[in-house]
């Protein structure tokens, strides 16, 4: 498992951050770089189009709320919820020896490899524990509240536990899921937490190679 984490690393490094930010109007959806790194630097907010925010589920006491898209940018979410779950599809991704088009493979010339990709995120206010998404998603088991803290998660892919899909923390691999899709990350810096689960999976026709699906627990933990 080690050498699977170690080989992930660059692919993890430079990869996006997806998260949800509290704001007067209630919560934002940005994408870009949450934190400083090597890599990146400070936080940078880049600009993703609405059109691919798939789904926005809102959990309020013990109540499922799906809410529609409005389509604009940013996106912020008025009403307020417990947890907040929202699923971005981004669609076709193909490299190519001329760059990476936004095509599916068999729409390309000399495809190298080829992803359909999904993007989640949810943030949590307060913890249910319970599932409230769908596809890729991270329940949050326990309550950590300071640095230093363990975060009890648990990794379901609809709705069930899988096993071996890896989390990353400040963007570093910790660990993979168990059998019982069950894995522990020690909280390391106050603020906004970004843990992040990626899944892949076998494409079921000729238009891509694997299934990326991505998604990130939000938490808050005191400076």
């Amino acid at each position: 498992m080690k050498r699977l984490l170690l080989c992930l690393v660059p692919l993890i490094a430079s990869a996006h951050d997806l998260w949800i930010k509290k704001v007067p109007q209630g919560y934002q959806l940005n994408y870009g770089h949450l934190h400083i790194t090597q890599t990146h630097g400070g936080q940078k907010i880049m600009p993703y189009d609405p059109e691919t925010i798939q789904s926005i589920i809102c959990h309020k006491d013990g109540k499922v709320e799906s809410i529609e898209n409005p389509k604009h940018y940013p996106l912020v979410v008025t009403q307020k919820c417990d947890e907040l779950f929202i699923t971005m599809d981004h669609g076709y991704f193909t490299k190519t020896p001329y760059g990476t088009k936004h095509l599916p493979k068999n729409a390309v010339k000399m495809p190298l490899k080829s992803w359909y990709s999904i993007e989640s995120v949810k943030r949590v206010e307060k913890n249910s524990k319970e599932s409230i998404g769908h596809g890729l998603e991270i329940v949050l088991l326990n309550n950590p509240t300071e640095v230093g803290d363990k975060a009890r998660l648990l990794v379901l892919f609809d709705g069930k536990p899988i096993q071996g899909v890896v989390v990353a923390y400040g963007d570093k691999p910790r660990g993979q899921s168990g059998a019982d899709g069950r894995v522990n990350i020690r909280i390391k810096q106050p603020g906004l937490q970004n843990i992040k689960a990626t899944l892949r999976q076998p494409c079921s026709d000729e238009k891509c190679d694997e299934m990326v699906y991505t998604t990130t627990l939000n938490i808050e933990v005191k400076e």
